[in-house]
């Protein structure tokens, strides 16, 4: 199996050192590496220059003219993969020596698995423990872990992302249906890819922290801030009631996914294509009602009965949310 590294680099030379060391010190070396810089400005393209020359494997560094952006970026990079499974490599996190033997192992041992993720410990700006990881963060419980495990995945995936791009590895086959990834939808690269191989093949997980991922303040993204469960109360509502609604976020994300999988539909075999134009269905309801373009009962009710304020919304707590709005 060869493996290959997709990696996105842009004004990372202050972290750059400790995770590229990261990946020469694992003990199943990657067959290549891309690196893809985004134009840095710092000293980024030095260090990698210096790396190369004394890299263990093979290693291309491609230095976009212009800004991309994170998710276009590793967009180019994953295009320029040439292995049998694609790693995700952020430019300032750590990787434990066995991330890559680990995860390969899985690969050969499940032909039938596509996408593979970890967990991962989160640590602080100078690599001290956080005391807490990605998976707790993201509130990745077992509920969640048995719908990734089914073959329903997708039910999970078009609704919030639960796959972090760091610890994912995925079967380069399916480049051609994550290729292009949208630009206007309220996904990044990771939860684009996740999205649409649940509709197409199986995911699976480690339950083993396999990175350290770095949270400091000059990323583009980090782990959610832990929130506690709280009961819905009806002043909470009420406030809640009042604030502008805008569906348009979750209508461009789910008619995306719908769109490729038309495109794609005679390459890859589709599950869940139901679930989709249920999700938009819904959406476009409570869009309607936000908008007082629908000012009764019956869509709702209608929308509670199909079962559809559980599965995409909040349940109850989102029903009479939008009551409160055009009452």
């Amino acid at each position: 199996m060869k493996i290959s590294i997709a990696m996105c680099t842009y004004n990372g030379a202050h972290y750059l050192s400790e995770q590229l060391a990261s990946v020469v010190a694992q003990t199943r070396q990657p067959d290549e590496l891309i690196i893809c810089d985004d134009a840095s400005v710092d000293e980024t393209l030095t260090h990698l220059q210096d790396f190369t020359r004394n890299a263990p494997f093979q290693v291309s560094v491609v230095k976009n003219p212009t800004r991309l952006g994170s998710t276009k970026n590793f967009e180019h990079a994953i295009e320029l993969c040439r292995g049998d499974v694609i790693f995700l490599c952020d430019q300032d996190d750590i990787w434990v020596e066995t991330k890559l033997s680990v995860m390969e192992q899985q690969f050969v041992q499940r032909p039938d698995m596509d996408l593979l993720f970890t967990d991962a410990d989160l640590i602080d700006e100078n690599g001290q423990p956080l005391g807490g990881t990605m998976w707790k963060a993201l509130r990745f419980d077992e509920a969640s872990k048995r719908k990734i495990r089914s073959d329903a995945a997708y039910e999970l995936l078009d609704r919030r992302e639960v796959v972090t791009g760091a610890t994912m590895a995925f079967r380069s086959k399916f480049k051609e249906l994550v290729l292009p990834i949208p630009e206007d939808i309220p996904l990044i690269h990771d939860g684009w890819i996740a999205t649409m191989i649940s509709h197409a093949g199986k995911l699976e997980f480690i339950e083993k922290p396999l990175i350290k991922y770095r949270q400091h303040s000059a990323q583009q993204l980090g782990a959610p801030a832990e929130i506690t469960d709280a009961g819905w109360e009806i002043s909470k509502l009420a406030r809640l009631a009042q604030r502008p609604m805008d569906f348009g976020e979750e209508l461009k994300k789910a008619e995306a996914i719908q769109q490729r999988m038309s495109a794609m539909r005679e390459r890859y075999q589709f599950v869940g294509k139901e679930n989709v134009d249920h999700l938009l269905i819904h959406f476009r309801a409570r869009e309607a009602i936000a908008a007082a373009k629908l000012t009764n009962a019956p869509v709702i009710m209608r929308e509670l009965f199909a079962g559809r304020y559980h599965r995409y919304s909040r349940g109850f707590s989102s029903a009479v949310k939008d009551i409160l709005r055009w009452q």
